[in-house]
């Protein structure tokens, strides 16, 4: 699994980045699902007054599948950089082993 989490210096910025991600990243699933990526999570921080963030969530079949996903991300993002860059965001990155999860189906 890996978890990032995007600081933005204002709401303008986040809400940028929140249209990016709405308008391009379900074509961009379809192609991680083809490598292993089985689940994502977008998602706007809401209890932290004052800060404008967001985070994300992706979980992945294999430690070699969250490799080929970076793959596809990087290629993915590339022609969007300059409107990604505009955001302002600041990443804090975080790859994860999920030690204990329990869903509802």
């Amino acid at each position: 699994m890996s978890y990032n989490i995007f600081t933005f210096p204002s709401e303008a910025q986040m809400l940028l980045h929140i249209k990016l991600w709405e308008e391009h990243f379900p074509a961009m699933f379809e192609k991680l699902k083809e490598k292993g990526c089985t689940a994502y999570s977008y998602n706007q921080v809401w209890n932290s007054p004052g800060t404008f963030k967001t985070s994300v969530m992706y979980e992945y079949e294999s430690p070699e599948a969250f490799k080929a996903c970076q793959n596809v991300m990087k290629e993915f993002a590339a022609p969007l950089m300059g409107e990604i860059k505009a955001t302002g965001a600041v990443i804090e990155a975080s790859r994860n082993v999920i030690r204990h999860s329990a869903r509802v189906s």
